[in-house]
């Protein structure tokens, strides 16, 4: 599982300022904004009129609002959100959650059953442990133990009925780090959509929502090389359906300790770092799975990674072995057009 800390400029976007114009005032323009919210930087452009500025500020503003009120209610790092409740009472009683949470907690087992524990938003403990902006050396074998002993999905306790969530055992932490960002980009894009505008990119950390065009062309993106010495895109494409975008990969955040690297996405079934991958990015229909699936797939690998599609074709994938070998689902050009 991904700690808190990340970056993510495995994806990039290519934009243009200005698509159309005209001398009516109604050119289509690409407008932008950007505000920092859930421990990364998130981001929203899109295409509208050269003369609804005041109006795509606004929709703007309440996406943003949207995001906020979400951050306050799932952020397990805000001492008074309903999250951090539960963790503190793991082990005691129920807590009432937001129907945000209970939607996410929710979307968050379904992924966990798929994946057999590989996406578990109980991975708080080993996620602090695995603390590589400042870590230098591995932790001790008995503290993986111990922080691996409080991770197990199947012990929470979600009660839909009563909006109740409740952790079964004392120390445990949920953390919805690795799927949160995609909802929130969800639910962000739903009030862009019911503010008139239909064509726009959110970028919730480097996880991308895309609907829609930039005038008649398809927004463009790409995956980056995991070898950083190597600027050219491993493939750039078209986005040509609604999707959400999500890259995984061990390049970015890590530490050196006797010539081992020591990445930031942990195998939840040895308490190490995931072996055998270098990035993982998923296409889904729903940005919150291509969230949380970004990282399974880059622990469960291709073949297990395979299975997981042909049961849930609203996901799709391109993955990059250590051999930096690329593999592609079969069902990928459904979401995309490789150049």
């Amino acid at each position: 599982m991904r700690s808190r800390y990340f970056s993510f400029p495995a994806l990039f976007i290519l934009f243009l300022t200005l698509l159309a114009c005209s001398d009516r005032g109604d050119d289509l323009r690409i407008y932008e904004q950007e505000k920092l919210m859930m421990g990364t930087i998130m981001k929203i452009k899109a295409v509208a009129p050269g003369n609804a500025e005041d109006s795509t500020r606004a929709a703007f503003e309440a996406a943003f609002g949207e995001m906020s009120e979400l951050e306050s209610e799932m952020s397990e790092w805000q001492s008074a959100s309903p999250v951090s409740e539960v963790n503190r009472e793991a082990g005691v009683k129920s807590v009432k959650v937001p129907d945000a949470v209970v939607t996410v907690t929710e979307k968050a087992l379904e992924i966990a059953t798929m994946t057999d524990g590989a996406f578990d938003v109980t991975f708080k403990t080993v996620g602090q442990l695995w603390n590589v902006k400042e870590r230098t050396a591995p932790p001790p074998q008995d503290s993986i133990a111990t922080a691996l002993a409080l991770v197990d999905y199947r012990q929470i306790r979600l009660d839909k009925a009563n909006s109740t969530l409740y952790l079964a055992k004392k120390g445990m932490e949920i953390g919805f780090g690795g799927i949160g960002k995609g909802y929130a980009a969800w639910r962000a894009g739903e009030v862009l959509k019911q503010h008139g505008i239909r064509n726009f990119i959110i970028n919730a950390g480097g996880d991308l929502y895309l609907e829609g065009k930039k005038d008649d062309r398809f927004w463009t993106s790409g995956i980056k090389n995991p070898d950083q010495d190597n600027p050219k895109p491993v493939t750039t494409f078209n986005v040509i359906t609604t999707c959400g975008v999500a890259t995984s990969g061990n390049y970015e955040n890590f530490f050196t300790w006797k010539s081992e690297r020591y990445h930031h996405i942990i195998d939840l079934k040895t308490g190490y770092p995931a072996k055998g991958m270098k990035s993982s990015t998923v296409f889904s229909s729903d940005p919150a799975k291509a969230d949380a699936y970004a990282t399974a797939f880059f622990i469960m690998g291709y073949e297990k990674a395979l299975a997981v599609v042909a049961e849930d074709p609203s996901v799709a994938f391109i993955l990059i072995d250590s051999d930096n070998k690329v593999m592609r689902s079969p069902n990928l050009d459904q979401f995309i057009q490789e150049h």
